[in-house]
């Protein structure tokens, strides 16, 4: 087998509110806010097969299909319109799809997918990432942000003025903002972390069944813990009370209310240490370098940082343009690989077409990565 990579770019203007959409099976999204009207989509195909010119008509087949409306981009691979949900397999190829994004800050964002990771930073506009088995991780976003994996993990990192829905099964939930106006964090057996302060007129609150969460206040709250076992430990100067089973710690003048649920977890209340503030402006800024440490998974590894825009990126709006092209044909390992994402696509079939719940998905998705 050998491996053709070509790069298409495209872009399209979208005004400095439009839209945008994109729905996968694999690959990873990286999208980022930018200044000015213009949305640049850059698209990196993978190709395996076993000459050139069957990954040349391979991907004849397997292209994105980009709609561009007034105020709109809407991207979707090819599987994605399989009612079986297939992947990509044209004699015997397999194709496989990145996306690298920059559009407007003000931009509302909805990315669908299956085992796609997404990254995210530097966006204001009403924002909704969804994937089975990948993980998510964002910086310096605003605005409603609403973030759900089943057995990835889900990060916020230098977060502004910020309503945060975040959901995982398996993956824990860390989160870092200015201030939270609204949250609602929900895991099963994973950690959640929030650091943050609070508005007294949101609505803030954590679930948990097993999963430990920690709660680092910028501002006064009121921690209440509804529990069948498990405890509020404070390393900071707090009034307790309750009884077993519901238990209330206020902090400072209490003015925000924060609600844990957990059946066996515990709330741990954490002192504020100097880089736990954000300041952040009115709108978030592209950060003249991108952070180069992203969070890490759970699995411990870590994703590449979000790629800067190439040179020209403010060029009028154009079709597709190839790029890039280049094929290796002596790449090696992919039998095993391919048995991987085989039998990973097989579990998230089952799921979409009812056949296995939520729980059974997220407990094969872990077996096959051991």
């Amino acid at each position: 087998m050998g491996t053709l990579e070509r790069t298409e770019t495209l872009t399209h203007r979208i005004g400095t509110n439009g839209r945008l959409s994109i729905k996968s099976i694999s690959g990873t999204l990286r999208v980022r806010g930018v200044e000015g009207e213009e949305a640049r989509l850059t698209v990196r195909y993978r190709i395996r097969a076993t000459d050139q010119y069957s990954a040349e008509r391979a991907l004849d087949t397997g292209r994105v299909t980009v709609v561009r409306g007034p105020g709109s981009l809407e991207v979707e691979t090819p599987e994605r319109r399989l009612s079986t949900g297939l992947a990509w397999l044209f004699a015997g190829a397999r194709v496989g799809a990145d996306f690298t994004v920059d559009v407007p800050w003000g931009t509302k964002v909805r990315y669908e997918t299956m085992s796609g990771s997404i990254e995210a930073m530097a966006l204001v506009g009403d924002q909704k990432y969804r994937t089975v088995s990948g993980d998510i991780r964002l910086w310096s976003l605003g605005g409603l942000v609403e973030a759900g994996s089943i057995s990835g993990s889900i990060s916020l990192e230098d977060g502004g003025d910020v309503r945060l829905r975040a959901n995982t099964i398996s993956g824990g939930i860390r989160v870092r903002a200015r201030r939270f106006y609204g949250l609602t964090l929900s895991t099963t057996s994973g950690s959640i972390a929030v650091v943050g302060a609070l508005d007294p007129s949101g609505d803030h609150r954590a679930e948990s069944i097993s999963g430990s969460v920690a709660l680092t206040p910028l501002s006064g709250v009121t921690a209440e813990l509804r529990a069948v076992s498990g405890s509020i430990v404070s390393d900071v100067e707090h009034r307790l009370d309750g009884a077993r089973g519901r238990w209330r710690s206020v902090v400072g003048d209490g003015a925000a209310h924060f609600l844990v649920n957990s059946t066996s977890g515990s709330l741990r209340i954490l002192a504020a240490r100097p880089g736990d503030y954000v300041v952040a402006a009115a709108a978030p800024a592209v950060p003249s370098t991108p952070p180069s440490t992203p969070p890490a998974s759970d699995s411990g590894e870590v994703a590449a940082a979000p790629a800067e825009p190439p040179a020209g990126a403010d060029a009028e709006e154009s079709e597709p343009q190839q790029t890039e092209e280049i094929w290796d044909p002596d790449e090696s390992g992919d039998v095993e690989q391919d048995a991987a994402q085989d039998e990973e696509l097989a579990v998230l079939q089952a799921l979409e077409r009812g056949e296995i719940g939520v729980d059974e998905a997220a407990e094969r998705l872990e077996r096959s990565r051991r």
